[in-house]
């Protein structure tokens, strides 16, 4: 775990990936009706048996255990912002030494650290006798290996582990973020960042609705389609890097917190507008990572648990995502 700065984003990324792994585990044995539904008001949280105080905070605490443990596929965007985060904030500190960033050997410096545990997770699944190996190795393994599981989508997305296709998203983004830092620069956060909205939300009205195409290619097959998560990571590693005391005053003393709270039940909400599935994946990553954040600065202070959380976070992020937890 990161000592001092930035201990709260190892905590963050430990909590996310500890989420998606018990959402995954939950949802295998258990499938009540979904907080993005329009039957969780009637199936989960049935107001019509509030016929007294008891009634109602059972509900009410039924309701929030089984959402939050329905939602766990929003850290992905959690996973997005932290990417473009991180990145972005290493990004502007070379930037400001003597010679700037050499994109070309950043780009390779970064590809040999991802790729690497990437491909011990391929040997994992060859070797373990514990994996449960539900489709043959064949011609598609190779392209696994080589990350570009948009090839042949429907074939490669989600082969051998469902979770692996988050890498196929990173490398795209990482191949843009030369080009998203100079808009950055060039246009300035705010500017930028309504350009990155504007561009991923075309791009899912295209594949949605102009063009209708596999929804793999929403997921991240089409790295453009997440880019304002990624775009949103990269304005507020840039904030981090230039005023990192005004960027954690806000974010870890109730204020992020508090603004990924409000947020939530809007995103919620957006699922249930038509075409809102446009908006929504940004909506639901921004306050994710806004609630997960804005509460680990406090997790991180708790002595043990931060190391645990972070920790633990990194050994099943090896596992299942390879490219959040150890790039």
């Amino acid at each position: 775990m990161a000592k001092g700065r930035m201990a709260w984003l190892d905590v963050t990324k430990g909590w996310a990936i500890l989420w998606v792994v018990y959402f995954h585990s939950f949802t295998c044995w258990i499938k009540p009706p979904s907080p993005i539904g329009s039957d969780f008001i009637t199936g989960v949280i049935r107001p019509e048996t509030w016929t007294g105080l008891p009634p109602f905070l059972y509900s009410m605490g039924r309701s929030v255990f089984l959402g939050v443990s329905m939602l766990g596929f929003h850290a992905v965007g959690l996973f997005l912002v932290a990417s473009g985060f991180v990145l972005a904030q290493s990004a502007v500190r070379a930037a400001a030494k003597p010679g700037g960033v050499a994109w070309g050997s950043w780009i390779l410096h970064r590809l040999i650290r991802l790729y690497p545990m990437y491909w011990f997770a391929h040997l994992i699944y060859l070797i373990s006798p514990f994996e449960a190996r539900l489709e043959p190795v064949d011609w598609r393994f190779a392209v696994s290996l080589s990350g570009l599981r948009f090839l042949w989508i429907d074939y490669n997305f989600f082969y051998l582990n469902a979770a692996w296709w988050y890498f196929c998203l990173i490398i795209q983004l990482f191949a843009l973020f030369p080009i998203l830092m100079a808009g950055l620069r060039k246009l300035g956060p705010i500017a930028f960042l309504a350009a990155a909205i504007a561009i991923g939300f075309f791009a899912r009205v295209y594949l949605l609705y102009l063009h209708p195409s596999s929804g793999q290619w929403v997921l991240g097959g089409f790295g453009l389609s997440r880019l304002p998560e990624f775009a949103l990571g990269i304005v507020l590693g840039a904030w981090y890097a230039r005023n990192p005391d005004a960027f954690e005053d806000w974010l870890l003393r109730g204020r992020g917190f508090l603004a990924g709270l409000l947020l939530y039940p809007i995103a919620l909400a957006v699922y249930q507008i038509p075409h809102g599935y446009v908006a929504v994946d940004f909506l639901t990553g921004t306050a994710c990572f806004l609630v997960v954040a804005g509460a680990s600065g406090f997790w991180a202070k708790v002595p043990y648990l931060g190391q645990a959380l972070a920790l633990a976070g990194s050994l099943l992020g090896c596992r299942a995502l390879p490219a959040t937890a150890c790039g």
